[in-house]
């Protein structure tokens, strides 16, 4: 409910220049592949040169880290937002979010109770805390047997929640996640994978010894983005027109159901 008036504002602005609306969540590919945007929060009338994203899995910006573009879509945002408009205009309801793995052989459900209470100005700040519940639990769902003998350093990677985060904030405002990048966050380039391993050096002590070495596994259980600064790996903080804040569950807002596991169709609670 948070999200900066200019962002809105910029919304309206990319559209009035080519004379047409933004286009919405879902509609992509029509969006022009290089085109000037107004990104009238900097307080600058200079106009922002988009340009397409790099065609690869991983992205790396150097104030905000890496983004994984098979996350920016994982559980449908959109369509958690078109859900949870659709459950508020109907008087509450439940809405599912599901995501397949492993090629379509495996994949994760969750169920949501959505208020009667919850009126239409609600809706966002709902849908957003519905979807970064939900995106949790499907991290650690990834991280539990048999999933994890399988993909090791997938659960709570570095890129994953921020870039699932920056997705759904694509869908909430319509604004392509190109744009978002060239007015928000700055230059992105196609990178590597972000590294999963860190070496650990331990502090010499008495009691432990001589200094040696060990090997952590990178994790980040926020939605915030993760870099590497000069002391250590540390978490930063979006720019202030994408900070959203989720309304928290609770009986006149949302509740987490149930879940469910499901192989080929066949579900398990």
């Amino acid at each position: 409910m948070l999200l900066s008036l200019t962002l809105l504002l910029g919304t309206q602005q990319v559209g009035s220049l080519f004379g047409k609306r933004a286009p919405a969540a879902g509609n992509r590919a029509a969006r022009a592949n290089y085109h000037l945007v107004d990104c009238d929060q900097d307080g600058s009338s200079e106009l922002r040169l988009v340009h397409p994203l790099p065609k690869t899995r991983y992205l790396y910006n150097e104030r905000y880290g890496w983004f994984d573009m098979t996350h920016f879509d994982a559980g449908n945002p959109a369509k958690v937002i078109a859900d949870v408009k659709a459950a508020v205009s109907s008087g509450g309801g439940i809405i599912s979010i599901s995501q397949s793995v492993r090629g379509g052989i495996t994949g994760y459900t969750g169920h949501y109770l959505v208020s009667s209470d919850v009126g239409p100005e609600q809706t966002i700040g709902v849908a957003l805390g519905i979807y970064m519940d939900w995106s949790y639990r499907f991290e650690a769902w990834q991280g539990q047997l048999p999933r994890s003998l399988v993909g090791p350093f997938t659960p709570f990677a570095i890129e994953d929640l921020p870039t699932q985060y920056l997705g759904f904030i694509e869908d909430s405002t319509g604004l392509d996640r190109s744009v978002l990048f060239a007015c928000f966050l700055g230059e992105v380039k196609a990178a590597k994978a972000p590294p999963h391993l860190w070496p650990v050096t331990e502090s010499h002590t008495v009691s432990n010894g001589p200094v040696l070495p060990r090997i952590k596994r990178l994790t980040n259980e926020t939605f915030q983005p993760m870099i590497l600064t000069e002391n250590d790996w540390e978490t930063v903080s979006w720019p202030e027109p994408l900070r959203r804040n989720p309304i928290p569950s609770d009986y006149s807002t949302w509740l987490f159901e149930m879940e469910e596991t499901w192989y080929l169709n066949q579900t398990i609670p």
